[in-house]
């Protein structure tokens, strides 16, 4: 009984320990984060321009690859209709 009791105890020393640590590491964590905010700000508002940069360029990739998508299987047709074109065209009189 006397086991369990120190078992508990050793427990609850592990658990203060831990605790103790993890208020150091909350206050180190809260003293980082207001030094390095303004950082991290001006970074991100540097990367306000880049971001809509690459938002744009994405956008007309993706339009370019939706207009070939949508293109690339009516080649069989227009070149079908080419060929009967060039057969049934009135050629003009020689003179």
């Amino acid at each position: 009984m006397l086991e369990l009791i120190a078992l508990a105890g050793l427990l609850v020393a592990g658990l203060a320990v831990a605790s103790v640590i993890g208020v150091v590491f909350i206050v180190l964590k809260v003293v980082f984060w207001a030094v390095f905010f303004p950082l991290r700000l001006l970074f991100k508002l540097i990367w306000v321009p880049i971001g809509l940069v690459m938002g744009i360029v994405v956008a007309v990739l993706g339009a370019i690859a939706a207009l070939v998508a949508l293109l690339v299987p009516a080649i069989p047709f227009v070149l079908f209709g080419l060929m009967i074109w060039a057969i049934v065209r009135k050629r003009p009189a020689t003179a």
